[in-house]
């Protein structure tokens, strides 16, 4: 039996209230990013100890690891703006998403460094880490974009409160867009067994009505 340490707790890392954290994607994993009701975004290593602090400018509204675990990006409730923190310069950055409302969710794409941005408005824009390019694109949806997910194809799945789905190519342009029965909360892409032998993520499930 080995003696060493596997369990570390932090008392109210962010202050009293909920805490939400998310572990650190690709191979190595060795990070935990957390957040709470004090505004920041802790950097945890597997040993427990802190990394990084990263000071928001109000509440975080979503943050999210790119595929590798190189990069999380972050939103907040109260800026327009996209916050980008690199794991292995531990360097913090600003980037301006080209859209003035509010950002609603945030999701990476699994094949590229490319980051969808859905805003309270119904808005998105595509920005592509490795170039920096953005793509703002206006009326995507009618209302709040709440979640949305990427096909290991680079299709971008999207779900509004206007009860709405789209499906949009990796440059935003619209390939379809179906109406829902409620107000999708969450959703992901799989890969179905069917009869037609459709290769690939070609199935999306979705939480509607927060059920």
């Amino acid at each position: 039996m080995s003696n060493e340490k596997v369990l570390y707790r932090h008392e109210e890392p962010h202050g009293q209230g909920d805490v939400y954290f998310l572990w650190q994607t690709g191979a190595s994993a060795q990070l935990l990013a957390s957040t709470g009701s004090d505004g920041t975004v802790a950097i945890f290593n597997r040993q427990g100890q802190l990394q990084e602090r990263i000071v928001l400018q109000g509440l975080c509204a979503g943050f999210a690891w790119d595929r590798d675990g190189d990069v999380l990006a972050m939103i907040t409730a109260s800026s327009h703006q996209l916050i980008i923190w690199d794991s292995n310069s531990q360097k913090k950055q600003t980037v301006d998403i080209g859209l003035r409302d509010l950002p609603s969710c945030i999701i990476w794409s699994k094949k590229i460094a490319i980051l969808a941005v859905g805003t309270s408005r119904g808005n998105l824009s595509i920005y592509n880490h490795i170039t920096t390019k953005r793509i703002p694109i206006l009326g995507k949806h009618t209302k709040r974009i709440t979640c949305g997910a990427w096909s290991t194809e680079n299709i971008l799945a999207l779900g509004s409160e206007d009860k709405y789905l789209t499906l949009s190519n990796e440059e935003g342009d619209t390939l379809r867009s179906i109406q829902l029965r409620d107000c999708p909360s969450d959703m992901y892409f799989a890969e179905m067994k069917t009869d037609e032998r459709v290769p690939g993520e070609n199935t999306i499930s979705m939480i509607l009505g927060k059920r």
